[in-house]
């Protein structure tokens, strides 16, 4: 049965090429859509790994602000000023500076570090305050955050993210310390995830460095502060901004938060998403209505022939079968070409996916395509059982 099937598909080779090559298009267009909404699934489905609920982000811009006002001395009597006014509002639970690279920021540092016999990563890089941990509600899975004190001993205090303490962890010692290019790092504590750019990108490999470590910063002040608040800190933005500027009025204070900057850079990564899927979804639409109007056509076509087989005792049961695998055999060999298209993706390394969500892409886009064949492919073949002898002689 399959031998005559495929010697019917030969000898219609040339209409056949067509379908076969639409239903290979269709499968590698729905296996990278499937492949990247895997993957960015995936990306949502873990946890973030802090809160970002209640904080009021300020931006203070010293642009206009006196020289004179710029002095170690002066900056530290306007930031104590600036802490102390925001502490005396009753909501507010705690303030911190932060680096102005944080999640959802748009922002991104990148720092090197040389370990073992000479294995570099470029991780990104974050400048706290230890107070800024307690802020965020970080979610350690390892240790805690630094301290002051640990900024005071001798090395670099750093914390950092499971996917990158798993690629250091060869490389550092008893005490969880390394060294790179001459400096000791010592990791203080670990999160589970660290989303930076929004909640469905991958995980970048985080450090998280102590702004009372480094040399240029310790002595100065960040230009971001991260305000934490029992309730919406939307109903004290005028109070604070207002206190705040009342300190030095040549400084513009600008505010932000930070569950809606998450919103607003989880919209800007999902909605390419919904187009890509859009464009695919009508792509293969249109794919599967030319797939099946030459279906139709073929088999009206081949009046003559199915009448001749009625004519010699065939059901209208075999009829449909005959019809519908012939349909299924030109679906194998379109997957068959499509998956050897789409095998290279994984074989060059062309996007950053992992070889299960290739392989669930693949599998999902096989069910999907075969459903739509079978959707195609059942109406005309429906059509080919009623075909009499006597039509088919009319045919001729």
């Amino acid at each position: 049965m399959i031998k005559h099937l495929i010697y019917i598909l030969w000898t219609r080779k040339r209409k056949n090429s067509l379908m076969v090559i639409e239903i290979a298009f269709s499968f590698l267009i729905l296996f990278l859509l499937f492949t990247l909404l895997i993957n960015k699934y995936k990306n949502a489905s873990h946890p973030i790994g802090f809160n970002t609920e209640n904080i009021l982000i300020l931006n203070l811009d010293q642009d206009n602000v006196d020289k004179e006002d710029k002095t170690k001395e002066k900056q530290d009597e306007l930031y104590n000023a600036i802490f102390q006014t925001i502490k005396q509002e009753n909501d507010v639970i705690g303030v911190s500076e932060i680096d102005y690279s944080h999640p959802y920021s748009g922002s991104r540092n990148t720092t090197r570090l040389v370990v073992g016999e000479g294995v570099r990563f470029d991780p990104t890089e974050q400048r706290f305050r230890p107070s800024a941990f307690d802020l965020m509600e970080m979610d350690f899975i390892k240790g805690r955050g630094f301290t002051f004190e640990d900024a005071q001993l001798g090395y670099s205090p750093i914390v950092v993210n499971n996917q990158f303490y798993q690629k250091l962890l060869p490389f550092l010692d008893e005490n969880e310390m390394f060294e790179s290019e001459g400096t000791p790092y010592k990791i203080t504590g670990v999160v589970s995830y660290y989303n930076k750019q929004s909640d469905y990108s991958e995980q970048e490999d985080i450090v998280i460095r102590s702004a009372d470590y480094l040399d240029w910063l310790k002595d100065t002040h960040q230009g971001r502060l991260f305000v934490k608040t029992k309730n919406d800190p939307r109903k004290l933005e005028a109070s604070i901004v207002s206190s705040i500027e009342k300190l030095n009025p040549k400084l513009v204070v600008s505010t932000d938060y930070f569950d809606s900057l998450q919103d607003s850079y989880n919209k800007w990564e999902i909605l390419p998403i919904f187009l890509i899927s859009f464009v695919a979804l009508f792509l293969v639409l249109n794919i599967a209505l030319g797939l099946y109007g030459v279906l139709w056509y073929n088999i009206s076509r081949r009046k003559s022939e199915i009448g001749v087989r009625r004519a010699m005792g065939a059901s209208s049961g075999e009829i449909f079968q005959q019809m519908l695998l012939e349909v299924v055999l030109l679906f194998i060999i379109g997957v068959v070409i499509g998956g050897i298209f789409a095998m290279q993706f994984p074989l060059l390394g062309v996007f950053n996916y992992t070889t299960m969500e290739y392989t669930m892409g693949a599998l999902i886009a096989f069910g999907f395509v075969f459903i739509i064949i079978l959707i195609c492919g059942y109406y005309p073949s429906k059509l080919a059982t009623k075909v009499t002898p006597n039509e088919a002689l009319h045919e001729l």
